[in-house]
């Protein structure tokens, strides 16, 4: 390794707290993105991704590179960008001998029905495009670990929730009208089991397996709460704490369909509607068993910090 920073690439809320979990433990880090952020304490870095040139200048100084980037929501931009991306940060990885950290989430399992619960060893026959994308550029990261000999994981999450997220179903369908006074709205199956993991723990699990040698060549999924609720009841949870009414108004898929035509993250949002017409158990039980000692956060604890965070101060 040529240095003994953790670069972190995408600063959006994984990103961000996996630079505070790094800082809380006192190891150098640096967020990169496209336009760095103002007033952020986190040392920063103008990075494209896109731009394998400007990933390789920027990594140089590094020990490990994490890939915490979101691309707009968009399954064209996916399956354009998404190779190019992970094709740069193994050039980097191979270039500065960095150890490179991917963190995923769970669109690449399939067929549905799904299994339950989900384990890492979950077959990857993805029933959508997005999930292809996904599957596709894993397979690639762990070709780029058994054949090429470099240092790679993967870490995966469920629909994840926590201070400051936004850019989720949970809170653009439903907490986000619970903020306003007004009734959440649902995309599938209220009453399904489904797993969610809370970032600051995402982020924490994700700095442990960066500094676990042990951890790499393999997938892992990161700490998330068990036994898994049901979609309502963690709305119920956050109804309660804002006032809001605790009822949830479900939108049928035809519904869904309609207003996709004028709301594009909706149209989005179809072909991953089967992972909340099922139940969706997402075991971390082998990152437990691996490092016993990690506190997971219950779920009324992370509503409570999540509802917290969007209250006017």
């Amino acid at each position: 390794m040529t240095g003994e920073l953790h670069l972190i690439v995408g600063d959006g809320v994984v990103g961000r707290a996996t630079a505070d979990e790094l800082a809380r433990r006192g190891l150098p880090h640096a967020l990169a993105s496209r336009t760095p952020s103002p007033g952020l304490a986190t040392p920063q870095r103008r990075v494209d991704a896109l731009d394998a040139d400007a990933l390789l200048t920027a990594s140089a100084d590094a020990s490990h590179l994490y890939l915490t980037l979101g691309l707009p929501y968009d399954t064209r931009v996916w399956e354009r960008d998404w190779p190019r991306v992970i094709e740069n940060a193994i050039t980097a990885a191979r270039r500065h001998g960095l150890r490179l950290v991917m963190f995923d989430n769970a669109y690449g399992y399939g067929p549905v029905p799904l299994q339950q619960p989900i384990r890492e060893d979950h077959p990857q026959q993805p029933p959508s495009r997005k999930g292809r994308v996904r599957q596709a550029i894993d397979d690639r990261l762990m070709q780029a670990a058994h054949e090429e000999g470099l240092s790679v994981l993967i870490a995966r999450g469920s629909d994840f929730y926590g201070p400051d997220v936004r850019g989720t179903l949970l809170y653009a369908s439903a907490i986000e009208r619970q903020l306003q006074g007004r009734k959440a709205q649902w995309l599938g199956d209220p009453d399904r089991l489904h797993s969610y993991t809370y970032v600051p723990d995402a982020a924490r699990g994700l700095v442990e397996l960066a500094l676990d040698a042990g951890a790499y060549g393999q997938t892992w999924h990161l700490p998330t709460m068990a036994p898994a609720p049901t979609s309502r009841t963690l709305l119920q949870m956050s109804a309660r704490l804002l006032g809001a009414p605790e009822g949830v108004q479900v939108l049928p898929a035809a519904m869904q369909s309609v207003l996709g035509l004028f709301v594009p993250i909706l149209r989005e949002l179809r072909e991953i509607r089967y992972q909340h017409e099922q139940d969706f158990v997402f075991s971390s039980e082998r990152f437990v068993q691996r490092y016993p000692g990690f506190r997971i956060t219950p779920y009324d604890e992370g509503i409570e910090a999540m509802v917290r965070s969007f209250r006017p101060a």
